[in-house]
């Protein structure tokens, strides 16, 4: 049975090293096979704090050891790229992200704004560029090192949303169908150690407009549930959250944006919300799973760990 357990601030855990970045200390385990980052709503043409959010991420990436990325999508704001010689691969990844530290595997979602350009441009690009790995629209992952195992199953969930919704006929409920069926095909077989799905879209969001995405609480919340996954991560609403639905073991994360961001919300599922740019830092040892929420000035604002 999983236990878990929350580490506000900068409190530092019994069996955590300390790794001190931009003067503050992010309290990794000492025993962890993978550090990864996630960063999600950031292509901005380095403007609204991309450039600055990407300068801190590539100094603690580097203190921090991490081994890959993973984006929560809108990779390119407004309306995503166009082809794979379109400017904004310049404007807003190569030239924005361009420490040896980032330099690792990218593992991409799509975001609302990806679909309003060429989705197939950004997995084209994986033919192009050593560290952008898009597979497809959707794709899972399996990381496995000193005897940790982590699978990540990254989603395409504007299509899902927008078919169930019925917001953009372009998207068909038989073709939203086949991406749950295919999420549950994979996580069936899943026999990791951690199990990460991340999506645009968040399941759970205490943002005041947004709120929740219905149409993942109806139709793959239940899957998730079913196969016992460790961590949902969403982005979509640039703001950090961390929600838990007190009839589910899973725990549902909302990243914040890498470049804007909105003021901080909260409602009865909350148990921790803040508006800042930045990015997530995930941990993974064989009996933990912990993710630290690193605002724009490089402090771990929140920690948590969930155990075996």
């Amino acid at each position: 049975m999983k236990k878990i357990f929350m580490v506000f601030g900068m409190i530092l855990l019994l069996s955590s090293t300390r790794m001190q970045v931009t003067g503050q200390t992010i309290p990794l385990p000492s025993d962890s096979a993978y550090n990864f980052l996630v960063i999600s709503d950031h292509g901005r043409n380095g403007y609204y704090n991309q450039k600055e959010v990407a300068d801190m991420m590539t100094r603690i990436a580097t203190d921090c050891g991490v081994r890959f990325y993973v984006t929560g999508g809108d990779n390119f704001q407004i309306r995503g790229v166009q082809s794979v010689q379109d400017p904004l691969w310049m404007s807003s990844f190569e030239n924005i992200y361009t420490h040896p530290s980032s330099h690792y595997d990218w593992y991409p979602a799509l975001g609302n704004h990806d679909h309003g350009g060429n989705v197939q441009a950004q997995i084209d690009y994986s033919k192009i560029s050593r560290r952008w790995c898009m597979p497809a629209n959707y794709y899972t992952v399996i990381k496995s090192r000193n005897g940790v195992s982590i699978r990540l199953v990254i989603m395409d969930t504007y299509p899902v949303v927008s078919a169930f919704s019925g917001t953009n006929p372009d998207y068909s409920v038989m073709d939203a169908q086949k991406q749950l069926a295919w999420v549950d095909s994979v996580l069936t077989v899943a026999n990791e150690d951690w199990i990460v799905v991340v999506g645009h879209h968040p399941v759970y969001s205490a943002h005041p407009t947004r709120g929740n995405s219905k149409e993942l609480v109806e139709y793959l919340n239940p899957i998730l549930n079913k196969h016992n996954v460790d961590f949902y991560i969403g982005a979509h609403d640039h703001i950090f959250q961390h929600l838990k639905d007190l009839k589910s073991n899973i725990d549902y994360f909302v990243n914040t944006g890498a470049s804007e961001v909105r003021p901080e919300s909260v409602n009865e599922m909350t148990i921790f919300s803040a508006s800042s740019p930045g990015f997530s830092i995930c941990s993974a040892t064989k009996t933990s799973l912990s993710i630290y929420f690193i605002n724009i000035d490089g402090k771990a604002i929140y920690h948590y760990v969930r155990e075996k």
